[in-house]
Order: C-alpha cells, then structure tokens, then sequence
C-alpha cells in the first residue's frame, strides 16, 4: 500500500477547480456593502439555471407574497442578499456533492443529502439561539464534510481499514481516520474552504467541526455546526456504517444555551423540514425546499 500524506493531498485541493465565476461574484457582491439589488440581479440574470432557482423559491407559498414574483431584482429584495448567497453556493455544491464517494460507503446523493440535512439542521439551531448569521450556519452546515471528496478519490485504499477499525472500536470515521492516516478530513475540507475565499468564520467551523472546543474566534458558530452534525448522524440521513456513533461535545448545550430536551424538539423540526415534503426524493428539489 502507497503511503498517503496530508502534504501530497493538499497538493490535490490546489489542483480543484474554483467556484464558477458567478458564484465568485454573487459572493463578493454580498459582502460588499456597497452593492446594490440591480448589481447582483445583473450576475444572476447571467446565470440561468441560479436565475430560475432563484425564481422558484421566491414564488413558493411558503413565502405568502401576494402576486407572482417575476424578476430577479423583485425576487433579490423578497428573499434577502443572505438568502440568496446560500442558494447560489446550495447550488454550486451540489455537483461535487452529489456523487458516489466510494471510500465511505456512501452512494450517489448519499453526501448530498447528509450535507442539506446537516445544513438545514444549523439553520433551525441558530434561529432557535438566534444567532443572527442563521444562514452562515446552513452554508458552514452544507460544507462540512466537503474534505471526503478528496479523501476518498485519493486515500481510497485505506478506508477497508478505516471501516473496520470504525466498526469493531465502535467510534466514528474522524477519529479512524485520524488513528489511520494521521489526520481527517476536516483538515481537507477547511483548506479547501480558505482556497475559494470563502469567510474565515466558515474556514475555522469546517477546521474544528469535530473539536469545536479548539475554535479561536467563531466559537459558537462551530459549536452551532458540530451539534448539527451530530444531530443529523443520530436521525442517519445520508450516512452510512458509522452513523450512530457520533456524540456531541459534553459542553455544546451550555455554550448554545440550549437544554436536553432541546434535541428532541430539534431533531422533530428538522424532521419535518426533511421528510414532509412532497419532493423529499428529490435532492434538488429538497434543498430548495430546506429554505
């Protein structure tokens, strides 16, 4: 067996392609205060399908606006600049998200489906704290496990290893992956977070999302994120053999200010987000609906 470093992986996050140029801009333009409605309709108007998606979702009765909402200007001030920027990088992720990720048992739309519920899941527990960059929490959500991609394209030969240990030690994949490799694949995902510039609040949730004692300076959005992985493990959407391993942090609830029987309630609301929906077999659709 081929020895695998974390040194000659991250050469493979420096060889990933960049998030498409629209995402790019749609990005900067929501960070930029300076920007206006008609600056960001402009890169959208440019991008079809976003455009359509978009659309869609401003026009869905959940929203109760009282007349169709035809324009992406119109649709831009209904849904919120924040709102938007998750549906655009929603649906960037999408397409490396949505594979079969062999080395961790997980079939095509498996990592996907973790990854909306994982991110939807942060949204409710933000809102419930109110936080108030709830859908940071989503994109921080969707992305946490990004790192897998490469892992598994790359470390593949490992995972027979990594499963079994999983298995008979009974503890989760980060931890195997950890014992085996010598590292795991938050310490991909982050880096590639920070290659495509996305906020360093985003970078350091993705970095600490399994030791979420270890963030410096976005302390609660990485606790947000670690419980909302942990959450989504035990209702074990998307996951495969390892599933109902994973524990949250002893301290997690006191620092969110949350209670025991919080979870319940929780893991119920976003079962319902998840499972009652009439196009909960459909991925693409589902993750709009998640909004």
């Amino acid at each position: 067996m081929r020895k695998i470093t974390l040194a000659k992986l991250l050469v493979k996050v420096k060889d990933m392609p960049p998030l498409p140029q629209s995402i790019t801009q749609i990005l900067e333009l929501t960070r930029n205060p300076k920007s206006s409605v008609q600056d960001l309709a402009k890169v959208l108007e440019r991008d079809p399908k976003l455009a359509a998606n978009i659309l869609r979702l401003a026009n869905v009765s959940y929203y109760g606006f009282s007349r169709e909402i035809s324009t992406i200007s119109y649709a831009i001030v209904c849904l919120g600049l924040d709102t938007v920027k998750s549906i655009a990088l929603n649906s960037s992720a999408q397409e490396m998200l949505n594979d079969e990720i062999s080395a961790y048992a997980l079939e095509k739309g498996m990592l996907w489906q973790y990854s909306i519920c994982c991110a939807t899941c942060a949204r409710i527990i933000a809102k419930r704290i109110r936080f108030k960059e709830s859908e940071e929490a989503y994109i921080a959500g969707l992305l946490l496990d990004i790192g897998k991609i490469i892992l598994s394209s790359y470390a593949e030969e490992y995972f027979i290893q990594i499963i079994e240990k999983s298995k008979s030690d009974r503890v989760p994949f980060d931890r195997t992956e950890q014992e085996v490799l010598g590292f795991d694949h938050s310490q991909i995902g982050w880096r590639i977070i920070k290659k495509w510039n996305l906020p360093r609040s985003l970078v350091e949730a993705v970095k600490y999302h399994h030791r979420p004692d270890k963030a410096k300076t976005h302390k609660k959005l990485t606790y947000i994120v670690h419980l909302a992985d942990a959450i989504s493990c035990m209702l074990g959407i998307g996951l495969a053999c390892d599933s109902l391993m994973y524990v949250f942090e002893e301290n997690a609830l006191d620092i969110l200010g949350l209670r025991d029987e919080d979870i319940e309630s929780i893991m119920c609301e976003l079962t319902d987000k998840i499972f009652d929906t009439e196009v909960s077999n459909n991925n693409h659709a589902l993750a709009q609906e998640s909004f």
